[in-house]
């Protein structure tokens, strides 16, 4: 908050938020103690508190969360903009339902567009040879990038490879 306090030329918004996640994990965030030292005739605050702060540091845990259920039952989230936010969307939307599920079907003994011994060429792993095939994969082994394993439909045959356009 510091350099964009020192930056700004005629007004600047400053926001934080109470808790955040870091690496997956949630952490409780504290405001940038440069805002403490603002001169209180400069400062308009336009949200209420809510449920930031206090926490549980020396203050035991059965008065923190008497002072917690106090705070929250004198917060104003309905009127918050998130939840604004939320209900305006919720309304535009509607109840949707959910799609229908959709079988697809893998054939496995799906007959391959090439056979054992047949040359072919992929845009990566350039010419090659099929040397086996299992259902839609070929083992291939290629002039330069030895063996792989490619998905059929990645390869074209090495006669046709000049009009493919890479």
């Amino acid at each position: 908050a510091y350099v964009g306090i020192t930056r700004a030329e005629e007004l600047a918004t400053i926001s934080f938020a109470a808790n955040r996640r870091v690496y997956g994990r949630w952490q409780a965030q504290f405001k940038s103690r440069f805002i403490d030292e603002l001169p209180m005739s400069h400062v308009d605050e336009q949200t209420p508190p809510g449920l930031y702060g206090g926490g549980f540091g020396a203050v035991g845990m059965t008065d923190a969360a008497s002072d917690l259920h106090d705070r929250a039952s004198r917060a104003d989230v309905y009127n918050s903009p998130g939840w604004k936010r939320l209900q305006s969307r919720s309304q535009h939307r509607g109840m949707s339902q959910p799609s229908e599920a959709r079988n697809v079907v893998i054939d496995v003994n799906a007959v391959s567009a090439f056979t054992v011994g047949d040359r072919v060429f992929h845009q990566k792993f350039g010419y090659g040879a099929v040397t086996g095939i299992e259902g839609d994969k070929l083992d291939i082994a290629f002039d330069k990038a030895g063996d792989k394993k490619v998905v059929a439909k990645f390869v074209t045959a090495a006669e046709s490879a000049g009009d493919v356009p890479f």
